[in-house]
């Protein structure tokens, strides 16, 4: 456990051998160090300086000859607050050259661009930005919306929805026909309709059709993952699909 943690705080193997070989031996040499952490001596003196550098390990020189010793391990609380320190700096960083990057990306014009995202947060974070690019007066078109994904993610859904009415951007859903509790909670918001898919006709997982991109949630017995393609011309083939299940479709 105490190994997996320190590699999450950003040690390498070689850092947290030594440091835990000083841990147990006290203040001592390199060649204890090299024999109880197992690291070569080629390596040893460069990692001792980084544990040094973190501010984890210290030493004092007795008789012309070094001594180290691992510094109170509280110190790596004061090593994560350093990294966090450093994170919150590089993020706003990033923030500021952040609309000179889009700036560059939209000089390049339109083109077609296919993504994939794996897992429940890639999913939800397609959705965020979904709810971020929608404006008043837009619709949002959905078919499929499986039974499986309501069940996952109910409350999170309901949440997308609130945002998406007080946006004044509309939806037409087409669910499923396993699925009616979903969809008539899905009409108490303003702006929605919904209609359900014949069962011969209902799908495995949901598309989300919406400006000039078209949006595939997958969801398998394992991670979920999504597929989104932003090109005019596929979005506006899957309006013109939607409109025909539309029509045949019922309340």
């Amino acid at each position: 456990m105490i190994p997996d943690l320190f590699t999450r705080i950003g040690l390498t193997h070689g850092e947290i051998s030594i440091y835990l070989a000083l841990l147990k031996l006290g203040e001592t040499t390199t060649g204890p160090i090299g024999r109880e952490s197992k690291v070569s001596k080629s390596k040893l003196y460069d990692i001792l300086d980084k544990l040094i550098t973190k501010g984890l390990v210290g030493y004092i020189i007795k008789n012309d000859t070094k001594y180290f010793a691992a510094n109170d391990p509280k110190m790596i609380l004061d090593f994560i607050d350093k990294k966090q320190e450093e994170l919150t700096q590089l993020k706003t960083e990033t923030t500021k050259i952040l609309p000179e990057l889009q700036l560059q990306q939209k000089t390049l014009g339109p083109k077609k661009t296919a993504e994939i995202y794996e897992g429940t947060h890639g999913v939800k974070a397609l959705r965020e930005e979904l709810i971020r690019t929608l404006k008043k007066g837009d619709e949002l078109l959905v078919f499929g919306a499986p039974r499986v994904a309501n069940e996952l993610w109910e409350a999170w859904f309901l949440d997308f929805h609130k945002r998406r009415e007080a946006r004044g951007v509309s939806m037409r859903i087409l669910y499923n026909s396993n699925t009616r509790e979903f969809g008539e909670r899905r009409k108490q918001f303003k702006h929605t309709q919904v209609k359900y898919l014949p069962s011969s006709f209902s799908h495995p997982s949901w598309i989300d059709v919406y400006n000039d991109a078209v949006l595939f949630v997958i969801i398998p017995s394992g991670q979920p993952f999504a597929i989104v393609v932003r090109d005019p011309a596929l979005a506006e083939s899957f309006k013109s699909y939607f409109e025909l299940l539309w029509k045949i479709c019922k309340e």
